[in-house]
């Protein structure tokens, strides 16, 4: 079987490999044709095996091209035995004044209307990581965003910290508040679903009701009460609704 390519492979240097690109590449629409597959081998500690140099400073074309037909594997595999690195290194070398809002590091297109395709799928094959499935950091000193292996959340907490719940929320300094939900938001702490909360195109109580949580105030609207709640109120006159069950609450902004 043959394949062919288009870039002008230079010589073995030092067991590396560097391809060049530009006036040195085969002429557009002229391929190189060699037996699969190919192989690079090289063994040096201070030079990259392959190397691809793009000089062009304009135009829509990139330093490497991968394409596939094939829709039963993947277009490229990479795999690696790193201890402390990425087994992929992006580094996006950005401008000083700010002139690249619209550069990312990772750029993800699912291309076609109607895809079904998945943006970002993480698994662990051989079993459950140890490690974190994903972390974001920015800000200094703080995870961003964390999800642990066990699952847990963690949104704003210290750096390599365990989320303390399920989801973990510390608000920023100078944020408002850990958390703005706009829309319904259903609270449960049962072992199965409830049975007995009202759907969410349900009807509620159209002015919301104000308690007092740890000193702070939350607006809730019930969604369903047991028979024999207790009811209280408060000195300001709020109409307080403790259900003696623990499901079945609905808490509107």
């Amino acid at each position: 079987m043959t394949v062919g390519r288009r870039v002008f492979l230079g010589a073995f240097t030092a067991g590396a490999v560097t391809v060049a690109t530009g006036s040195e590449a085969a002429a557009d629409g002229e391929y190189t044709l060699y037996t699969s597959p190919a192989q690079f081998y090289g063994s040096s500690t201070t030079a990259h095996t392959v190397t691809i140099n793009h000089k062009a400073s304009s135009g829509d074309t990139a330093a490497l091209n991968v394409t596939s037909d094939n829709p039963a594997t993947s277009a490229m595999y990479l795999t690696g035995v790193e201890t402390s690195r990425g087994t992929l290194k992006i580094s996006h070398k950005g401008y000083a004044d700010g002139s690249d809002p619209g550069a990312s590091g990772l750029s993800i297109d699912l291309r076609t209307s109607g895809t079904a395709a998945q943006g970002i799928f993480v698994t662990a094959t051989d079993g459950p990581t140890k490690g974190a499935l994903i972390v974001l950091r920015n800000n200094p000193g703080v995870d961003d965003f964390v999800v642990k292996g066990t699952g847990r959340t963690g949104i704003g907490i210290g750096r390599g910290d365990t989320p303390q719940s399920q989801l973990h929320v510390v608000a920023a300094a100078g944020a408002p508040s850990a958390i703005l939900a706009e829309g319904a938001v259903r609270l449960a702490d049962v072992d199965a679903v409830p049975t007995n909360a009202l759907p969410p195109s349900a009807a509620v109580p159209s002015t919301p009701r104000t308690a007092s949580c740890s000193g702070r105030a939350a607006t809730v609207r019930p969604s369903s009460w047991p028979e024999g709640d207790d009811r209280a109120t408060d000195p300001r006159g709020t109409d307080l609704r403790v259900p003696r069950r623990r499901h079945g609450a609905v808490l509107r902004p």
